[in-house]
């Protein structure tokens, strides 16, 4: 029913397109241009939105990730060299040495996942949408 009924409205647009003369079906043509630009920069402006969204979501997660895990990390790595070097398993330095290697591999990890959070493709469905509409003033003009 809804192909029929876009059907027919096509087909009623076509006729009321037939019987415009040059001079307006060229006004015809600037106004559905600058219609479909207002489309496409309110899509750009909504979909730029989401996008800092997102980012600022991802960011500040990784920022409030960071400063707990430093905080934690420094206490609890302190106290690790403290008792490796007061129960004589190691030298205090090489304690130290040894805790700040494991420090690094999480800061790696979290920095990773981190980074697997951002946005890939700024725009996507602008982009498609834009693609589209040049394709459709292509195949209506050649």
């Amino acid at each position: 029913m809804r192909q029929r009924h876009h059907g027919e409205a096509a087909a009623a647009g076509q006729a009321h397109l037939r019987g415009l003369s040059t001079r307006e079906l060229v006004v015809e043509l600037a106004n559905k241009a600058s219609l479909l630009a207002r489309k496409e920069v309110a899509l750009v402006k909504s979909e730029a939105r989401e996008d800092v969204r997102a980012e600022i979501k991802m960011a500040s997660g990784l920022g409030v990730a960071g400063v707990c895990a430093l905080t934690v990390l420094h206490l609890l790595l302190v106290a690790l060299v403290l008792a490796l070097a007061v129960a004589g398993i190691v030298r205090g330095w090489l304690a130290a040495l040894i805790v700040a290697a494991v420090v690094l591999a999480i800061g790696s990890v979290a920095g990773l996942i981190g980074w697997s959070k951002r946005v890939r493709q700024p725009l996507d469905a602008t982009r498609r949408s834009v693609l589209e509409g040049v394709r459709w003033v292509k195949d209506r003009t050649a």
